[in-house]
């Protein structure tokens, strides 16, 4: 006779066998009964202040690791607040499972208090919501909502009545699904096509998305081999090595290298990147796109030839197919001068900046997304030493995090860059000739807010910036550095 387990019990269990290690939350009446078993399963819950915090630390958790992001939140106004980081995960294309509360079965579609179609609300920030209309279909809907989740990279919600949580529901057998992240691969004949593509290039550029990360060395290595420059998006910076051909970055506070380099080339390898910010660039060069989903072979830019893959497997194909050196030495040079160039003007600032995986909000940018994404961070890796910049009107929108921190007990370093202002919108206004309105913020006494939540907190210049560093280092507690900034104009690749 099958077994019997409560609803959240089942539910725990099930996300425990599709790998989720923490659920990113914050506590409320229609989910109670779920967090309690939470405090007895091998899956951690994590109380973070806010639920857009804890949605974007669930999408920053997915992003860094590749695993299921998992987070949960009351209905009604608890729902509500996952917009921003559901919206996050989906720009950005990354496995989270929304897990919310729902009035009573009986009151669904009615004016009951807190009451909201939540698919209605939450349809265009996910790639699948659904309500479990009996508790009996649990398996079999949170089970599929999980497999869209991994196979089409993206974030799926399930909400749960209230009254469902404590029935009892047969406990099915959970079977692991591995090859629902298998890739797909593009035959050996394209492939033989893509290595006589980039063969025949003479002035080459390689753009390396968040979809390289794992094949930083087979990026490098064909970079060498035809002598191209390398560019990265924005979710690469501090992921790409120092090396002669390493140009910097694409896009507004990118590097002019790379834009320059850009209008020169004669074709453009795109491996696992979307972006592409048509300002600063042009549509006239040829692309060669490798990615792992077919779907985005023509994203950002129509692609005249695609690959399909694992970026790792098909760079060292091609690897393998290319002859031993580059076709235009010139060309080469040209590349490594450009980057030289631009190394030289950020030497001091980013010499101990490389290896380093940065978490953004690649495509939402989402303000006050790095107080979550930090705490992911940390959990995630424990032994790393994890740094949150952050302006102070992110931090201000969402600051109890920092009590979160504290209570969690991770020592994480927040590099707070107080400039009284708004400052990319001031400037924004300004340069339009708009009258500047709503962008001064108050002088807030953020260490102070620190040291009162229980952690460090320091107020200082940039002259006294590497010593606070030094010190926070030490703390062995969440630790708040106030830096003090002039509100000065943002510069960008191409002014």
């Amino acid at each position: 006779m099958a077994k019997t387990a409560s609803l959240a019990q089942h539910l725990a269990d099930i996300l425990a066998s599709w790998g989720a290690k923490f659920i990113f939350g914050l506590v409320g009446d229609s989910i109670l009964p779920f967090v309690s078993i939470l405090g007895k399963h091998s899956i951690r819950f994590i109380p973070l202040r806010n639920e857009e915090s804890a949605a974007y630390a669930a999408s920053a958790y997915a992003k860094l690791t590749g695993e299921l992001g998992v987070v949960l939140a009351d209905g009604g106004p608890g729902t509500g607040h996952l917009v921003n980081g559901l919206a996050d995960a989906t720009s950005d294309a990354v496995p989270v499972m929304a897990i919310t509360g729902q009035v009573e079965s009986m009151y669904m579609g009615t004016g009951h208090k807190q009451y909201i179609n939540q698919q209605k609300l939450l349809g265009s920030v996910t790639i699948r919501s659904e309500n479990l209309a009996n508790p009996q279909s649990l398996s079999t809907i949170a089970t599929d909502l999980l497999r869209t989740a991994v196979a089409q990279g993206g974030p799926v919600h399930l909400s749960v009545p209230k009254d469902f949580w404590q029935h009892k529901v047969k406990a099915v057998q959970l079977k692991a699904e591995p090859y629902l992240t298998q890739v797909p691969q593009s035959p050996e004949e394209v492939l033989d096509e893509a290595a006589d593509w980039v063969g025949r290039l003479r002035k080459p550029m390689i753009l390396a998305g968040r979809g390289a990360s794992r094949a930083m060395a087979e990026v490098m290595a064909l970079s060498e081999r035809i002598g191209a420059g390398v560019m990265h998006t924005l979710p690469m910076a501090g992921m790409i090595p120092s090396h002669p051909l390493a140009v910097g970055g694409i896009g507004e506070g990118g590097s002019e290298a790379a834009v320059e380099l850009m209008s020169q080339c004669d074709g453009l390898i795109k491996i696992g990147a979307t972006y592409w910010p048509t300002s600063l660039t042009t549509d006239r060069q040829k692309v060669l796109a490798i990615d792992a989903h077919p779907a985005n072979i023509s994203r950002g830019v129509p692609a005249d030839f695609g690959v399909v893959g694992d970026a790792k497997r098909v760079l060292s194909t091609l690897l393998s197919k290319l002859g031993a050196g580059p076709a235009n030495q010139t060309w080469r040079e040209q590349v490594a001068r450009s980057a030289g160039d631009w190394e030289d003007r950020l030497a001091k600032e980013l010499a101990q900046g490389k290896g380093q995986p940065v978490l953004v909000s690649g495509r939402w940018r989402g303000m006050g997304f790095s107080l979550g994404a930090s705490i992911a961070a940390k959990l995630a890796r424990p032994d790393a030493q994890v740094f949150c910049l952050i302006g102070d009107g992110g931090f201000s929108m969402l600051m109890g995090e920092f009590a979160s921190c504290v209570e969690l007990q991770l020592p994480i370093t927040f590099v707070l860059m107080n400039n009284r202002a708004y400052a990319m919108e001031k400037s924004a206004m300004a340069a339009g000739g708009l009258k500047p309105l709503g962008v001064e913020l108050q002088d807030i006494r953020y260490c102070q807010v620190a040291e009162a939540c229980g952690g460090m907190g320091w107020r200082i210049t940039t002259r006294e910036f590497k010593d606070a560093l030094l010190q926070a280092k030490e703390a062995g507690k969440p630790a708040l550095i106030d830096l003090q900034v002039e509100p000065v104009p943002v510069p960008t690749a191409h002014t």
